[in-house]
């Protein structure tokens, strides 16, 4: 009996597709934004949205009366956050100062311990549709675009380790070195150094990261090969190739929301005999090891249970792209492959 890889991707990809609507509050850049029906920042829990409520000068909160109950009295309750129209108007700078104070007090107050604990000290990009009312209060010099894969649609920056707390969209790198072809093909897998904030010890990418806020994905790519498997700049850039995104909404084991886009990126090896050879090596402190594994041996991987979630879900997509993984041997390939592109309901870079 074929075993199939679809545990691997359910493992991250595990939001459910039609969620309660009453089991989380949409989060927007202005009122309208809501009133138009364009896709929020991002999704609120409940005591997310209670902590929100207590912070003043920073948030509105849009209420519905509902329904009667049974001894006919009203419940108001929460539809809708947004910032306050004067913050909106200071633009991102200010939408990003109000935020990383609000984030910062909470963290020294010991609140939502789970996801702050991770404090990177590293500004992510929260996107708004491009479509939003509040954009217009940016700095009316931007252009269009501030680079490759880089938008005008910046509603703010915020530290990396409280996106979850609002359920907003972020967005990463990663990257599969191999050598040889077809089944013959083996893969340079790491294991994440012990120290790691997150999932440490466990099995990743080859190379992978997070994009920073004012970042492209490719200086990101280039970046972190460097510091993750000692790759030089021009050996990259000469043989990386571009290979899609990957999306999938996660939701922590504290119950905090994760929607992710990942561009994905191949490096195939010059053979090993070949005077142009550089094999990856560990050059941080990120990475313990790196092993070159079998298609066989990287398949156990992905089913024993000692990959980060995420990195399983990209090597489940290297498997497909190269034709190693079919319908004619995965049951649920057709599950499998429009899981790894589901649309996130958040807002996304535009133009």
């Amino acid at each position: 009996m074929i075993r199939s890889l679809l545990p691997v991707i359910e493992v991250v990809d595990n939001f459910p597709h039609t969620p309660s609507s009453q089991s989380y509050v949409p989060f927007h850049l202005t009122l309208a934004d809501f009133q138009h029906g364009l896709p929020p920042l991002g999704l609120l829990r409940q005591d997310v949205l209670r902590e929100m409520q207590t912070a003043r000068g920073i948030w509105d909160f849009e209420e519905s009366t509902g329904k009667p109950d049974e001894t006919g009295d009203f419940h108001s309750e929460v539809i809708c956050v947004y910032f306050k129209d004067e913050l909106v108007k200071k633009g991102k700078e200010g939408i990003s100062k109000a935020m990383a104070e609000v984030v910062g007090k909470w963290r020294e107050e010991g609140k939502f311990p789970g996801p702050l604990a991770g404090w990177r000290n590293e500004l992510y990009t929260i996107y708004a549709s491009p479509k939003s009312s509040g954009l217009g209060y940016n700095s009316p010099s931007t252009p269009l675009m501030l680079g490759p894969g880089t938008f005008k649609n910046v509603a703010f920056n915020l530290e990396r380790a409280a996106c979850a707390l609002f359920g907003l969209a972020t967005f990463g790198v990663h990257m599969t070195a191999y050598e040889g072809e077809g089944w013959d093909m083996k893969v340079w897998v790491p294991r994440r150094s012990k120290t790691k904030a997150t999932w440490p010890g466990r099995l990743d990418n080859s190379v992978a990261g997070g994009i920073t806020a004012g970042s492209t994905p490719i200086e990101t790519m280039i970046k972190e090969c460097d510091e993750e498997a000692s790759l030089p700049e021009e050996f990259v850039k000469k043989r990386l190739q571009n290979c899609g995104v990957a999306t999938y909404f996660y939701i922590t084991d504290d119950g905090f929301l994760q929607p992710e886009v990942e561009y994905i990126y191949d490096l195939p090896l010059p053979p090993s005999a070949s005077p142009e050879y550089i094999k990856p090596k560990p050059h941080d402190d990120e990475v313990e090891s790196f092993a070159l594994l079998t298609i066989p041996e990287l398949i156990e991987a992905l089913h024993s249970g000692d990959m980060k979630p995420n990195c399983g879900l990209i090597y489940v997509d290297f498997l497909i792209r190269h034709g190693l993984i079919t319908p004619e041997n995965e049951p649920n390939f057709l599950e499998i492959s429009w899981r790894m592109r589901r649309t996130l309901q958040v807002a996304m870079p535009g133009i």
